[in-house]
Parts: C-alpha cells; structure tokens; sequence
C-alpha cells in the first residue's frame, strides 16, 4: 500500500480526520476490517480518494480486490473524472485480468457503465492486447497448444493463463470500443479468428460486429464457424455468402 500511504500523507494528517473511510483504509492492516470500510464508501470526491480506493484492485488478497472492485462499479459512473489518471489507468487494465473472474467480471461492467474512463484506457489496453499476442505467439512456436486441434493441454496453468488473459482482455475492449483504432483491433481479431478455443473466437466475433464494414473474409470466417456461440455474433452483419 506504498502509493496509497504516500496519497494520503497528503491527503489526510490530521487527528480530527479519523473516522474518515480513506484515512483508515490506508492506516488499517487488517483485510476483514479494510473490506467492511471499503463495503461503507459511499461516495469518492477527489482524485486521491479515487487513488486510495482503487490501490486495492491489485497485489492484494483475494477478498481484498474483490471488494474493491465491486464497489468501484457503484462508484466509478458517478465519479468518472477523478479515475482519469495513470494511476487509475494502470490498475483497471491490470485488473481486467485478474486471476479471479469476479474482479475481471467487475472491471468490464465499469466499463460498460463508464464510457469516459472506458475512452481514457482504449489505446493502452490495446497495447497491452497486443503484447499478450506477441507472448502467445512465442509460446506457441513451441508448444502449439492454441490454433492444433488435436493438441488441446488444457492442464497446462501457462497456457491457462494466456488464454484467460487473452479473454477477458477481449471482453474488455469490447466495452471500451470507439472506432478510432480499427485498423490496430483488426489486426487483432485476424490473429484471434482463428483460435482452437471457441471463446476466444467468440469474443473476437463480437468485437467484428462494432466494426463498420468490416473485411468480407474476416466476417465470412466468423459466420461460418462450426459453433453456434460464435456465428450468432455476426448473423445479421452479412446476408450474402462469399462466392
């Protein structure tokens, strides 16, 4: 809690300031107590207090950045401007793919409900998307797990990983989509298309129907897609089939 201790030092140094949910937050040690005073914030009315509060989404306990992340749903659409910064920033997108989907399940519904904060981390996100594929595919040079059908690990954690990452990375962007990078998020999904796993297919069919005019080829692959998940994405973007 280094950053959170240095905001606060700034923050909040007097006595009278005690009983105040930001103040004791960050001089609390224990998780129990921190979740109950996190559970009890009702609003966030500055910067700092968005940067205390938001501290907990990463390198915490399990229970810890759950709570966190469920309250910052309830308080990041009503106090969308105090997130605005690096900070913030850095912590949505490393939260995105937290190993517990209830946080990274969190995370997207602040999106879907906090259009700016969503417009402030597309083009990082992006990036960061694109680095998880780089990473994939050296992974996948050697082990060819994600595009062979007939080789699926799926108890290999590494793999795991990657591809839960890869997925709620996705799921993400959707909710931050504007339009203005299409050609760098097509770039993703002709890698993404073509995935073993149907999820990631899916996702990447769902991200392909908020593109205008997409590429024939690219939709084509996607309508016809042997599961059912991923080609009801795009049913109504193209009535006629390529010839």
């Amino acid at each position: 809690m280094n950053m959170a201790n240095e905001i606060f030092k700034n923050y909040l140094d007097e006595e009278s300031n005690k009983g105040n949910f930001f103040y004791d937050l960050v001089s609390d040690n224990d998780d129990f107590s921190r979740i109950f005073k996190i559970i009890n914030i009702g609003h966030v009315n500055s910067c700092d207090e968005a940067k205390i509060l938001i501290n907990f989404l990463t390198d915490c306990s399990n229970p810890l950045r759950e709570a966190c992340a469920f309250k910052l749903q309830d308080v990041c659409p009503i106090a969308e401007k105090y997130f605005l910064n690096e900070f913030s920033k850095n912590k949505i997108i490393k939260g995105i793919i937290d190993i517990n989907p209830n946080v990274s399940r969190s995370i997207c519904s602040i999106l879907l409900n906090s259009k700016e904060i969503a417009k402030y981390i597309e083009h990082d996100l992006i990036v960061k998307i694109k680095d998880l594929i780089e990473d994939i595919k050296c992974y996948e040079r050697d082990n060819k797990d994600f595009f062979n059908g007939n080789r699926r690990n799926t108890k290999n954690h590494a793999k795991n990983k990657k591809l839960f990452a890869l997925y709620w990375s996705l799921e993400a962007l959707f909710f931050c989509f504007s339009g203005k990078y299409n050609s760098q998020v097509l770039e993703i999904l002709n890698y993404t298309i073509n995935f073993n796993d149907y999820t990631i297919r899916e996702k990447t069919a769902q991200l392909l129907k908020k593109i205008d005019n997409p590429p024939l080829e690219l939709l084509q692959k996607a309508k016809d897609d042997q599961n059912f998940y991923v080609k009801i994405q795009v049913y109504d973007k193209m009535t006629l089939k390529i010839s």
